[in-house]
Parts: C-alpha cells; sequence; structure tokens
C-alpha cells in the first residue's frame, strides 16, 4: 500500500502564481529557488503563493517586516525548519502589531479571525491548526521510491524520536535478503529513517547507526523490544503515527472519554 505524500492544510489550495518584489533588503528570488531544492517544486509554488499575497497585502515594509513574512510564509510552504523562527515572529507581530493581522492571514493561508487562535494552537502544539479535529488525519508520508516516495521496502517499525515531532521510522529488510545500502544490519533490518513534522510539511532523512545520538540505533529499537512483530504505531506529544505498507498517517490524538 502506498499513497502520495500530503499535508492536509494544503488540501484545496488554489495557488496563484503571484510576483515577488525586487526589494534591496532581501533577495526574495534566491529564498525561492532554496524552499525548491530543498523541499521541491509544490512547496515553491506555495511559498511564492503565500509570500506574494502578504508583500501585495502590505507592501513597504521594513527588513525585518519582510523576514518575518518570509518566514512565516515558508513555514506554511511546508520548510519545517523555519518553526520556531517563524512561532517566535508571528507572536511578535501580534504583541507589537507591527505586521498587520490581514498580512499575517495572507502569510499563513487563513482567515483573519483565526490569526490569533493559531498561535495558541501551535504553542500547546507543533500540529494546531483552526480546522483540524481531534483524531483528525494531519499528514500523509512516505511512500514506494518511483512513486512519489523513498522506501523501497514497507515500513514496519516505529518510535517516538527524542526531539518534539520526530519519530524513528524502520523499514523492513530487502525481499532478496541483501540489506540496502548503509541499512543496520546489526538488526537484520531494512533502512532507519528520521521523520521530522509538522503540521505544514515533514522531512524524512535516511540514517545509520551513528546519527541517532547517544544510543547505537540497535539499541534504541531493543530498548523498545521491536522485532519482526513490532508495534506499527507510535504516540508522540501532539500526534500519533501509523504505519501501513509504504505509507505512513499521522494523526491528532483521540480525546479522552
Amino acid at each position: 500500500m502506498t499513497q502520495r505524500p500530503l499535508h492536509v492544510v494544503n488540501a484545496g489550495l488554489e495557488l496563484t502564481d503571484e510576483p515577488l518584489p525586487e526589494v534591496p533588503e532581501l533577495d526574495l528570488a534566491l529564498s525561492l529557488s532554496r524552499i525548491e531544492a530543498l523541499h521541491g517544486a509544490a512547496a515553491g509554488a506555495r511559498y511564492r503563493h503565500f509570500l506574494g499575497r502578504a508583500l501585495a497585502a502590505q507592501p513597504g515594509g521594513d527588513r525585518d517586516d519582510l523576514l518575518t513574512l518570509a518566514t512565516l510564509a515558508a513555514w506554511r510552504a511546508g520548510a519545517v525548519a523555519f518553526r520556531t523562527d517563524a512561532l517566535r515572529r508571528l507572536d511578535a507581530a501580534l504583541a507589537t502589531d507591527t505586521v498587520r493581522i490581514p498580512t499575517l492571514a495572507a502569510a499563513l493561508g487563513l482567515p483573519e479571525h483565526s490569526v490569533a487562535a493559531f498561535a495558541e494552537l501551535q504553542r500547546g502544539s507543533r500540529f494546531g491548526w483552526p480546522d483540524l479535529v481531534a483524531g483528525g488525519l494531519v499528514a500523509v508520508v512516505g511512500g514506494f521510491r518511483g512513486l512519489f516516495g523513498p522506501w523501497l521496502t514497507p515500513a514496519v517499525a516505529v518510535l517516538a524520536g527524542d526531539r518534539p515531532g520526530t519519530f524513528l521510522i524502520r523499514t523492513a529488510a530487502s525481499r532478496s535478503g541483501t540489506a540496502p545500502a548503509g541499512a543496520d544490519e546489526s538488526t537484520g533490518s531494512g533502512d532507519a529513517w528520521l521523520l521530522t513534522v509538522d503540521v505544514f510539511g515533514h522531512t524524512l532523512t535516511r540514517l545509520v547507526p551513528e546519527e541517532t545520538g547517544s544510543h547505537p540505533l540497535a539499541a534504541r529499537w531493543a530498548e523498545a523490544g521491536l522485532s519482526s512483530s513490532s508495534p506499527d504505531e507510535a504516540g508522540a506529544p501532539g500526534a500519533t503515527l501509523q504505519l501501513a505498507g509504504y505509507t505512513a498517517y499521522l494523526r491528532l490524538p483521540e480525546v479522552a472519554a
């Protein structure tokens, strides 16, 4: 089973090819090319859409205002590494009114009345979004290589990572019996992957044992008692990741009865 990766917040988006003005303070064209290089053409199109609309809503801002809008638009486009700085800038803008609410709304793709509520949700969870409901789907990640994904074999085990918004995922050993290049042969498994994710975007990075922090990857699996019959689901603060073949589904937790 494989499915195209997606984030629910992008469903139904009608992107426009907004012009990015030349401004002396920032090279917006360069920032667009970097988003495209790191996160793909679709993320680049979202970045252009959200940043262009925000700049049109409040032209003529100073350099810090422009940085705030570019950072928010990059985060909203799916560049998850921008979250911390974007949220800090959003909180500062709401506190000082240096960037108007309609402009912040344009950068985030939100109605004006939802901007403050979104900021409050994000303070509690990196998966917060006004229209998402408890138990609802946040994102689909993974996929078969050659069909919009990175994995040659199905994902078979998952652990919550050491940092917020991270999961360790293990794929099955190759059916030929030969481990993929870089696989952790000490576990008899396929590749290990680090998923970093929030409501807007994610990255999947293939790991080797030395890249798993203070523990070798084999020890992390052993500590959790993972085996060929490993659990296919892991919970982290704010979300649960469930594996299904070549695809992983990220959902908000259910509300306790």
